[in-house]
């Protein structure tokens, strides 16, 4: 969405922990004019700790205890960008990536959660239970092997509230098939808890058959046991591991000042007190003089002075104290919904409080599953920092509207393209020389604009999808050229949004050998990506009319990806179905093509705009045959069903079902199973007509290649008639 005010300032939310959740929430209620914020996480779904026991216990689904990233951006009007953080570059102010460009940064809010065990991170026997993220795969196929038989010798190491839980939790849900030891490196469990909870957690513990073993610090693992320091050894299957919490590495290296443990000192307002633009809460975080230990109860309380202060930094206004408190209460889970709640000295047992507790999980995961829907107020008054960065208001249309070049030259420079030796002239002249000594050439363009909120992943698929034309004819794509547009920001911010997006798409070229040979840039109301591309034409090019009947029609992608974006706009998709998505969209056809090829095909088309049926009905005319569609054998996406059932409709819906009354249904096909099939795709699959004696060869080609649910979806008949059939072989 165009902001009214042009955004002039970045904030950039790092990790998806309680405190930034809640940063995020408060930032969708209450906008800051001129700023724009990009939420950066590892995982499109946040889990909520405190429901971790009761989730290991099978009281909660995975979908209770997890928040959604995405649907929270949505509502903060917030890019999402969902990858992992290398580094800080705290002189450039931008994050470090593995494998996208660095992403700049005004203001930082960083909560991404510490990391237990960190030297068992990638050990065969030992699963560290954060990130939770991570630990929740890993145990759900420890339990699919040994869940349902006896006596696998599973080893809960910590000596802390979290390890009691998780090993009780264990044997509720899985009675005796584990044999679970509890091993802690204190000389008592619970050490900074009062006797009276240790005492109860004791029985406990006995009463639920759960060995403990004190004075065990671990410090290393084989492939069948745990070592202690002292020399003994555990056997066992496999080891959770509670204990403590670590900072990880990347704090310390990228420059921050940290404590002894590498854990980020701030100061009572939360920020570095090395960095001031950088704000930081929740277990990475050593609170300068109110040290305490790590708990999410203060990632929690932490939440709504994170976003007063980054906000107040980004205006420019005076920051405000965190005051931590002295003693939290923790509250156990107990296995029959039973808990026990502890505080200082005092503590107390009861089903009512396991429910009181239940009560305040529920509550908080609600704060950010059901956020309000803003009414838009007048314009608040600019903060005076945020108002002198305006750019002018009053826009050029014509080339008056390019970007500038001296911002172009900036962006090129960081693209490097470098120069080709086909390539008589290049970017940098008025326009591209190309000697290819060839006499026929493929070309097409393609243009649309932006479906996701993140410029990189959005350059890829941009790119992607442009190509598609060129393989189903069989053609190898050269050469691109570029129109993009910007939306109106701050110069710094206009660059860098053309930089990643351009990236993404330089990156998806050079992967497919197409080179970008010039372009044009423009403002515009919303970014958006266009290409046209060219490339050498075969010998024999696949063409629309050439489908031979009697062959096998295969797919290689599946459908949905236009429901699923429909469905980002109205609330309705989650981050996993549209992460499945962008997966989708973001794969190249390029190596399908090729197995295509190499199996004689007599036609194929790539499923794009106008929907699978209405590229096979074309494909049909053309050609003079008919098709049977398998409709029952076509892949969609996970997600599409439940789209379809709640009425979601990409908005070119209506023209694409138009093709419809090109097929005979006979009523068998409910309307319902009809709309995948008319869903518009953005960079979707290839459909190949393919002899009979290939199919099974092309099909487990494709699926070695990483295109998983391709498959047979129908045959062109010579009779020219469109039929829609199920349960055919």
């Amino acid at each position: 969405m165009f902001p009214e005010v042009p955004y002039v300032r970045d904030l950039v939310i790092l990790g998806g922990g309680h405190s930034n959740v809640e940063v995020l929430r408060r930032y969708g209620m209450k906008p800051e004019p001129g700023v724009r914020v990009t939420v950066v996480a590892r995982e499109p779904h946040t889990p909520y700790s405190g429901m971790l026991p009761g989730y290991l216990a099978g009281k909660y689904s995975w979908d209770e205890i997890h928040i959604d990233v995405l649907k929270l951006s949505s509502f903060a009007n917030a890019r999402f960008i969902p990858d992992e953080v290398t580094c800080v570059d705290l002189d450039e102010q931008t994050l470090r990536f593995r494998s996208r460009p660095d992403l700049r940064f005004d203001v930082l809010a960083l909560n991404t959660g510490g990391a237990p065990g960190k030297k068992f991170q990638n050990h065969e026997l030992v699963i560290p239970v954060k990130p939770i993220g991570r630990f929740i795969p890993a145990w759900e196929r420890v339990t699919k092997e040994h869940g349902s038989g006896t006596g696998c010798r599973l080893t809960v190491v910590g000596g802390g509230p979290g390890s009691v839980e998780v090993a009780l939790a264990v044997r509720e849900c899985y009675g005796n098939a584990f044999d679970i030891h509890l091993v802690s490196a204190n000389d008592y469990l619970l050490k900074e808890h009062n006797r009276f909870l240790r005492r109860t957690v004791d029985r406990e513990l006995r009463r639920n058959n759960i060995t403990v073993s004190c004075d065990f610090n671990v410090v290393d693992a084989t492939s069948d046991a745990v070592i202690a320091q002292d020399g003994r050894s555990l056997d066992s299957d496999c080891v959770l591991w509670v204990a403590g919490v670590e900072a990880p590495d990347w704090i310390r290296e990228s420059g921050f000042a940290v404590d002894e443990g590498g854990f980020l000192r701030v100061n009572k307002q939360l920020q570095s007190v090395s960095h001031p633009n950088v704000f930081a809460a929740g277990d990475i975080v050593c609170l300068d003089g109110q040290e305490r230990p790590k708990s999410g109860v203060y990632a929690v309380r932490e939440g709504p002075l994170l976003a007063r202060n980054t906000r107040a930094a980004l205006r420019g206004r005076r920051l405000r104290n965190f005051r931590a408190q002295r003693l939290a209460m923790a509250i156990l889970r107990l296995p029959r919904d039973r808990a026990v709640a502890s505080k200082g000295p005092f503590t107390l047992k009861s089903k009512p409080i396991a429910i009181w507790k239940d009560w305040i999980d529920r509550k908080f995961m609600t704060r950010f599953s059901d956020v309000p829907i803003m009414k838009l107020g007048r314009s608040r008054r600019l903060p005076p920092r945020i108002a002198e960065e305006q750019p002018k208001q009053l826009r050029c249309g014509g080339c008056g509207s390019k970007l500038g070049a001296d911002l172009l030259e900036q962006v090129l420079r960081r693209l490097n393209l470098g120069p080709d030796s086909e390539f008589i002239e290049g970017i940098g002249d008025d326009a591209a020389v190309i000697d290819w000594n060839s006499s026929s050439l493929v070309t097409t363009c393609d243009s649309f604009r932006a479906m996701i909120t993140d410029p990189y992943q959005f350059g890829r698929i941009a790119a992607n999808h442009a190509l598609n034309d060129l393989y189903a004819m069989g053609s190898k794509p050269r050469i691109a050229l570029a129109v993009v547009t910007v939306p109106l920001m701050s110069q710094t911010m206009m660059q860098e949004e053309l930089f990643q997006s351009m990236s993404g798409a330089v990156a998806a070229f050079r992967e497919a050998n197409v080179k970008l040979v010039g372009g044009h840039s423009a403002e515009g109301s919303e970014l958006s990506l266009g290409f046209a591309v060219t490339g050498t034409a075969p010998s024999e090019p696949i063409r629309n009319s050439s489908m031979e009947p009697d062959h096998a029609l295969v797919l290689t992608k599946p459908l949905g990806t236009g429901l699923l974006l429909a469905g980002v706009m109205r609330g309705t998709t989650t981050a996993r179905e549209l992460v499945s998505a962008v997966t989708v969209m973001d794969q190249s056809n390029a190596v399908a093509a090729d197995i295509f090829l190499a199996n004689s095909p007599s036609a194929m088309t790539d499923v794009t705009g106008f929907g699978l049926l209405g590229h096979l009905s074309v494909l049909a005319k053309h050609s003079s045959v008919g098709i049977e569609l398998f409709v029952d054998q076509i892949p969609t996406l996970p997600g599409v069903a439940d789209a379809v059932q709640s009425n979601v409709r990409s908005s070119l819906h209506e023209n694409n079902a138009q093709a419809l009354n090109d097929f005979e249904n006979g009523g068998e096909i409910s309307q319902e199973e009809l709309v995948p099939l008319v869903d518009p795709q953005t960079c979707g699959g290839l459909v190949a007509a393919i002899p009979h004696a290939r199919v099974y060869q092309c099909i487990s080609d494709l699926k070695n290649a990483g295109f998983g649910d391709a498959c047979q979806i129908g045959v062109s008949c010579a009779e020219q008639k469109l039929s829609l059939v199920r349960n055919a072989a």
